[in-house]
């Protein structure tokens, strides 16, 4: 297992490798993490005796820069279906949301201007997609992986639905910070047997394992790939546990305080605002 992470010093964006407690810096190797280093395996068998280790505080940024396509899919854990008294969809949903919602494990998430809005939380497993991948099958997915991250699909139920009944999921998904990313970006573990949850003024609000999913990693990457082309880099989050806000009529407010995290991804914590 190796851990990646983007960090800030002052003004100054810093490509990092977590080492137990420490942080190695990756300028030796990297500029950045992006999809073409990522692409060019510049993080693959890393040489640690060439990296110096980081002092003082950090501040934690979205694990990849310049990310190009976040795509999603829905009602992927069978007890989240259960708590819903859904059927089973008999394959993958799948929508996006706006690159510009993209933002940090650890920055403030805006409400919007609806003092009406009802913001929801979704913490989720997100795949990095390793290279381009196109009407791939499901054996062949493991090849175009190249990690994990927390990925947490924040949602106005507001926006949702329309009158008729209609879902649209990626106006509710698509504000500005509706799309907290990391902190750590891992390699090297096994997706499907990893602890997912969420917790709001420190009162857990969903609790579930990666285990759970209906479609799995690489059913999911391989499904994505006949629908849209995958580049390196891109984000795909896989669906989320039971307990969201929207099944218990419970929803963020200006003063809240959001955490999630996932085995072996880092913790987020975010402040809602107004």
């Amino acid at each position: 297992m190796e851990q990646f992470a983007r960090v800030q010093i002052d003004d100054t964006v810093v490509p990092v490798m977590l080492h137990g407690d420490r942080l190695l810096d990756l300028r030796p190797l990297v500029a950045d993490i992006t999809p073409d280093s990522i692409a060019a395996g510049a993080l693959d068998q890393v040489d640690q005796s060439r990296l110096s280790v980081l002092t003082g505080p950090v501040n934690y940024l979205a694990p990849i820069a310049n990310i190009r396509q976040v795509a999603a899919t829905g009602f992927n854990y069978r007890k989240h279906i259960e708590e819903f008294d859904m059927e089973p969809p008999s394959e993958p949903e799948v929508f996006l949301k706006a690159i510009s919602s993209l933002c940090g494990p650890v920055d403030a998430i805006s409400r919007g201007p609806n003092p009406q809005a009802k913001l929801d939380w979704e913490t989720e497993l997100g795949i990095v997609v390793r290279r381009e991948a196109s009407d791939i099958s499901a054996g062949e997915a493991a090849d175009h992986i190249f990690g994990y991250v927390c990925l947490n699909d924040v949602s106005d139920r507001t926006t949702q639905v329309d009158a008729q009944g209609q879902q649209h999921l990626v106006r509710a998904k698509s504000r500005p910070g509706y799309c907290p990313v990391g902190p750590y970006l891992t390699t090297g573990i096994d997706g499907m047997n990893l602890e997912v949850w969420t917790k709001l003024n420190g009162q857990f609000e969903q609790q579930g394992n990666t285990s759970d999913m209906l479609f799995g990693i690489a059913e999911i990457l391989a499904y994505f790939s006949t629908h849209m082309r995958l580049l390196p880099g891109d984000l795909l989050a896989t669906g989320t546990p039971p307990g969201v806000g929207f099944g218990k009529n419970r929803y963020m407010s200006p003063g809240d305080v959001l955490e999630c995290g996932i085995t072996h991804l880092g913790a987020q914590r975010h402040e809602i605002r107004s």
